[in-house]
């Protein structure tokens, strides 16, 4: 099986993971002598004090971006094999397992990312004297061996990779640049739990079936475009600690994906607890009897899905205590016009359907003045479903009604606006 947990991004929605960034405000952190706090777009990063100057730009990577391993696999391999054993080895034999890690590192054609190894590369919120860290700021130069920087005509500077052929695809050192693909850069996915059967399924893309993997864009990264998403009312709606579950009709086709591939139908014969925990779901609740049902009472010829998110027993820590499984819905994502349902109209598809959504908090939401407001409160707030006292994982926020098609504030907008406040405090 093909694992596409790589290719995560949606449909002419790609997530920037690492771009050029303005150092917009520097802040001391109380009790530190040697770091300090820097704010690019809407995030906050703690640096080494006097690393950056208010207006420098730097490479700002984001929360669950992943950086490229510089060492052959072999050596990797070979490196993580060593670091085992130094748990067990007596001093002669520790010594020489640290002379041949020195070794192995000096062959990391990525040196500047080697700080991120026992973390498997992958950057998360941390937590440093207080503040929150959100992020990595890395300096220019870390592009340095990947190619050339060139000023132009008029005084701004173009980065000629060595990969590339001709300035045509040269990439203009100036805000919002992407450079993710240039670096390397991957995104970080929770998998299918293994606990669930994902075994069991044939793994394709999202891409391949022409669908969305849902992945809002996070309010720190539309800071600058804050006033102009106040203009529009949301359903606020909780986000949910689970796994991606979706159920789509392609071509008459119906089928099941977690997140990162799509599960067969169990064959003939096979019982009932034997199955794993999306198709348990998908025939407990009748998910397509009530698809075909639903698009034959209303004559709907296009191919879409519903979206939601898989929680209960055996996922994540099951914060919310339940017994068994259930899937709370979010989307309805038509395939073949390429845009989302309109909130309102997916909640009565619901309703119409007899099946759960994610809890919604407040179904006519006017965004306070303050973009950090939204991220405090899911910072602060008990999860709303019943049974449990747990941090919830954070907000999503979805405009009331279609959306103009001018009204790009988005990556991609397909018919829709929503994003969502991720707390910084929820822990797994």
């Amino acid at each position: 099986m093909e694992n596409i947990s790589g290719k995560v991004n949606e449909l002419n929605n790609i997530r920037k993971l690492a771009t050029i960034a303005i150092i917009r405000d520097i802040q001391s952190i109380d009790g530190a002598d040697n770091i300090e706090l820097v704010f690019v777009r809407g995030w906050h990063c703690v640096v080494q004090k006097g690393e950056y100057k208010i207006g420098d730009m730097c490479i700002y990577c984001e929360v669950d971006s992943v950086m490229p391993d510089g060492l052959a696999l072999e050596l990797a391999e070979e490196y993580h094999s060593l670091n085992k054993k130094m748990t067990k080895a007596d001093e002669d034999e520790i010594e020489t397992i640290k002379i041949r890690i020195a070794e192995i590192i000096k062959q990391n054609t990525r040196p500047e990312f080697e700080f991120l190894r026992q973390v498997k590369f992958r950057i998360k919120t941390r937590r440093i004297l207080g503040e929150y860290s959100q992020g990595i700021c890395f300096p220019l130069s870390v592009l340095n061996n990947l190619g050339t920087f060139n000023p132009t005509l008029d005084g701004k500077l173009l980065f000629l990779s060595n990969f590339m052929s001709n300035y045509k695809n040269a990439i203009l050192i100036e805000e919002n640049s992407d450079v993710t693909d240039l670096l390397g850069v991957t995104q970080y996915v929770e998998p299918d739990p293994a606990t669930l059967g994902a075994g069991n399924g044939d793994e394709k893309s999202y891409q391949r079936l022409d669908m969305l993997i849902s992945d809002e864009e996070r309010i720190e990264n539309l800071f600058k475009k804050y006033e102009r998403l106040r203009q529009y009312r949301y359903i606020k709606t909780e986000k949910l600690e689970g796994t991606a579950f979706t159920c789509y009709l392609k071509k008459g086709k119906f089928g099941v994906l977690g997140r990162t591939m799509e599960f067969d139908k169990p064959e003939e014969g096979i019982g009932y607890f034997d199955m794993n925990a999306f198709w348990k779901v998908t025939l407990k609740y009748k998910f397509e009897d009530k698809m075909r049902k639903y698009a034959n009472d209303h004559n709907i010829t296009d191919d879409f899905n519903w979206q939601g998110e898989l929680i209960g027993e055996g996922i994540q820590k099951n914060i919310y205590k339940l017994h068994g499984q259930e899937v709370r819905f979010y989307n309805i994502f038509n395939i073949t016009k390429q845009e989302y349902l309109p909130y309102e109209e997916f909640l009565e598809v619901m309703k119409e359907v007899d099946l759960k959504t994610v809890p919604i908090i407040n179904d006519d939401y006017e965004l306070p003045e303050n973009y950090n407001d939204l991220l405090l409160e899911a910072d602060n707030t008990i999860t709303t479903m019943p049974g449990s006292t747990h941090l919830i994982e954070g907000f999503v926020y979805v405009v009331k009604g279609k959306v103009p098609v001018t009204a790009r504030l988005l990556r991609a907008n397909f018919n829709r606006i929503s994003f969502k406040a991720k707390s910084r405090t929820y822990k797994k």
